[in-house]
């Protein structure tokens, strides 16, 4: 019976540990992500070394897995309100958050640098 109870208290324990661990990685999405989603963003993107894919049908789906090795977050403000252009052209649709939250996607974005060996390795 004793064996039974330690038994018990060691898988309750286990749980227990692991429904915190679960609970903090939760948190370990980058509000700047949390933007991208929440703003529709993969509707017309995707960043896959992220995880985050498009649904949409259309190709040539810009992936800004390594957006942050080609603008700084000043550029990509200026880009996605319209105040910028690239390759002669706007970004289709004006970001309508927060200023807070421009700056915020922006320096998420330009944290995205990854390499072309790490894109191969996907």
């Amino acid at each position: 019976m004793k064996n039974i109870i330690s038994f018990f208290f060691l898988i309750s324990f286990i749980g227990i540990v692991y429904g915190f661990t679960n609970l903090d990685s939760q948190d370990d999405d980058p509000a700047g992500k949390q933007i991208f989603v929440d703003s529709k963003c993969g509707s017309c993107h995707s960043i896959e070394a992220v995880g985050l894919t498009t649904k949409s049908k259309k190709k040539n789906i810009p992936d800004l897995s390594d957006v942050g090795t080609r603008h700084n977050a000043d550029f990509i403000m200026k880009f996605v309100t319209k105040q910028e252009t690239l390759n002669d052209a706007q970004h289709p649709m004006a970001f309508k958050g927060s200023d807070e939250e421009l700056l915020t996607l922006a320096k998420w974005l330009e944290s995205l640098k990854v390499s072309e060996e790490e894109k191969k390795v996907e």
